[in-house]
């Protein structure tokens, strides 16, 4: 596993599920700005029933202090405090929290800062929260050792070739074989059409902040293509959004899926000639949720696509026409992206 797809200019507050789960070298990297006139902000490690494993609260309005605490049963226990504030108002920074086996360790700017020794089990974090006077450009979710296992590879002629999902690369005589990059640094934000972009041949296309709604066409057939990641963000209120693989030509709709916020459900379907076949609505857990971010993977697993969402599995989705006339992706209704990758 690279690595998971970050997350580019969330809005704050900002919440996301922790992307691959938590576990001993679990890495999270956020960097943004704090305001010009900020008083303080905080980045939350939250579990169940709103209890915050580790509270990390920069104040400025306090003598430029860093309190740290632990909140359980919705009760405070006793504040850590660090007198060196690396944090300026106005001031870009660069943060790194890595949860080990009996703390939290921080470094900020590339200077370590402080350790924070467990009050509660670090298995029952579940989600990521930032607050206050900050904004945020990047946050990215890095791998621990144990989601590093590398999975066997499938079986291939080649004896040289770089892989992603169920792409194979092979490269050209004499070429250095490389990896495609993922949790790339922080990059502005931009948006421009994607419509008919040509694959690079290193590596898989990267959208970041696409205009809504997103449409792209695919330089190869998705059963070529064999893996999509989507992040993006769910506003408040929502009702409804979709995602799309479709033929372009003939305008059928291989894969509809459309998350029901109402409903509490994702229905899928086919539509073939203008005709949409049996609803799909079988759903262990409803992974998107209203104000929230998401990541989305869609794979192509030989008669079926798996789709992810931030690393579980919810559902398989038998092909009901041929994979490799999938040649576009568009996605509309009540979200906003962040990323898109194919």
């Amino acid at each position: 596993m690279a690595g998971y797809a970050p997350i580019y200019n969330p809005v704050v507050p900002f919440q996301s599920a922790i992307l691959g789960g938590i576990s001993d070298g679990k890495r999270v990297t956020l960097q943004g700005q704090v305001h010009s006139h900020a008083k303080s902000f905080a980045i939350n490690f939250d579990c169940f029933k709103n209890d915050i494993a580790f509270h990390f609260n920069p104040r400025f309005d306090e003598g430029n202090v860093i309190v740290c605490n632990t909140m359980q049963n919705n009760n405070w226990g006793s504040e850590e405090r660090k007198h060196h504030m690396p944090f300026q108002r106005n001031a870009y920074f660069d943060v790194a929290i890595v949860v080990v086996g009996h703390a939290f360790q921080v470094t900020v700017n590339g200077q370590f800062l402080l350790e924070y020794r467990h009050r509660v089990s670090f298995q029952g974090i579940q989600s990521l929260s930032v607050k206050g006077d900050v904004s945020l450009s990047c946050v990215t979710f890095h791998p621990s050792p144990a989601e590093m296992t590398p999975a066997p590879p499938p079986y291939t002629p080649c004896s040289a070739q770089t892989m992603y999902g169920a792409q194979m690369v092979k490269p050209m005589y004499g070429a250095q074989m490389t990896q495609p990059m993922y949790g790339a640094p922080m990059v502005p934000s931009v948006a421009f059409p994607v419509m008919g972009a040509a694959k690079p041949q290193k590596g898989p296309t990267m959208v970041h902040n696409p205009v809504m709604p997103f449409q792209a066409a695919f330089p190869k057939s998705f059963a070529n293509i064999g893996n999509i990641v989507l992040t993006g963000n769910v506003p408040y209120g929502a009702d409804r959004f979709h995602v799309n693989l479709l033929n372009n030509k003939t305008r059928n709709i291989h894969l509809h899926m459309n998350p029901r916020f109402n409903e509490g459900t994702i229905v899928r379907n086919t539509q073939n000639r203008g005709a949409w076949g049996p609803e799909e609505r079988q759903l262990a857990y409803m992974p998107f949720c209203q104000g929230q971010n998401f990541q989305m993977e869609i794979r192509n697993e030989g008669g079926v696509m798996g789709v992810y969402s931030n690393g579980s599995k919810l559902f398989n989705y038998v092909h009901r026409l041929p994979a490799n006339q999938i040649d576009t992706i568009e996605v509309g209704g009540n979200v906003t992206l962040t990323y898109v990758q194919y």
